[in-house]
């Protein structure tokens, strides 16, 4: 028995170690509770890719009781009434019909470009934790989409992966979440103007205070994978919080056998995603996205096997590899459940 209790002292003393250095209770980290198990079995990949196909314009929604089509997410074309660009009012009914009364918050703010200053907005869903509300994490994906080559964002920019993927995994959270409780708030964002230089987050925190903010986990176009090796990037960056986030991540992968691999980014992490808003905030943060980049890490992803369909009118559903981006999405939405602490 002697070297059980010395390993458990051990145990106890990493975590102590852990708790002071980034400043986190122990109750945060990532263990697992009946909740989990029930929540992964309660995904659903065909809800999932059922909001990647409204938001893309393979399908038609149905919005105030009449039916559309959103065939672009620019933000030009959101923000002004245009017909095929009511993504924002689409997810604010979902939003409205998952979650209760008193949780949706619509934040708009200002974009000045060199012609005109427009109103454009975030959309904030927050599921309130039952023992410490304060604290909150926080899952969040741009909704706006562009294209920039062969094509006219006010006209057709479907973007199913580029950023499609992430807001249906926030809409399958708003459909999860709810049933269970948690210790920690969940926030789910839904943030415009990423596309035009990471706008919508920027002014989230300008007027949202970081005070609470346990993590950030941003998703941002994870759905192509050509050669099926199932490799997908964790930009991490280098903030100690971030790499709690990120160890998170990476441990619900294994802890829940999903089938998926990935490269870990300290140094080399990107910053061409909404994350790096929060750390210029100093709040940890990561983002998933595919095998984007040739990172060459050991053990890593081979190569790069990024979407050709980039910013094109052509990023499509059929493009995509739904399998492999629904296990990214639920390790998105369990470790977002592990770190808000689940409640039996």
């Amino acid at each position: 028995m002697k070297p059980i209790k010395k390993n458990v002292y051990y145990f106890w003393l990493i975590l102590l170690v852990i708790q002071f250095a980034c400043n986190l209770p122990i109750r945060s980290l990532p263990f697992n509770r009946p909740t989990l198990p029930d929540l992964l079995a309660s995904t659903n990949q065909e809800e999932w890719a059922g909001w990647i196909r409204r938001l893309s314009g393979a399908e038609t929604v149905i919005i105030a009781g009449e039916p559309a089509l959103i065939t672009t997410r620019y933000n030009y074309a959101m923000f002004t009434g245009q017909p095929n660009a009511r993504a924002f009012d689409y997810i604010l009914e979902q939003a409205s019909a998952l979650a209760p009364q008193g949780q949706i918050e619509i934040d708009p703010y200002p974009y000045t470009d060199a012609e005109r200053t427009y109103t454009w907005n975030n959309l904030i869903v927050t599921l309130p934790g039952n023992t410490r509300p304060q604290e909150s994490i926080l899952l969040t994906a741009h909704l706006d989409s562009i294209v920039t080559r062969r094509g006219n964002a006010l006209e057709a920019a479907p973007g199913a992966d580029d950023n499609a993927t992430g807001v249906a995994t926030l809409l399958e959270g708003l459909r999860l979440f709810p049933r269970y409780r948690f210790e920690r708030s969940i926030r789910l964002i839904f943030f415009s103007g990423e596309e035009l230089g990471l706008a919508g987050s920027r002014a989230y925190l300008q007027d949202h205070d970081t005070t609470g903010m346990v993590g950030v986990i941003n998703l941002d176009m994870f759905g192509y994978d050509s050669n099926g090796d199932r490799c997908f990037e964790v930009h991490v960056g280098t903030l100690p919080n971030s790499d709690i986030i990120g160890r998170s991540f990476t441990d619900t992968i294994q802890t829940f056998g999903l089938n998926l691999h990935y490269d870990y980014l300290t140094s080399g992490a990107t910053d061409r995603s909404d994350h790096t808003a929060f750390w210029e905030k100093n709040v940890g943060a990561i983002t998933a996205v595919q095998n984007f980049f040739d990172d060459k890490l050991p053990d890593g992803c081979l190569d790069v096997d990024g979407t050709p369909y980039y910013h094109k009118p052509e990023d499509t559903i059929e493009k995509l590899n739904l399998s492999y981006g629904f296990d990214i999405a639920r390790a998105a939405l369990l470790t977002t459940a592990r770190l808000a602490g689940p409640l039996d």
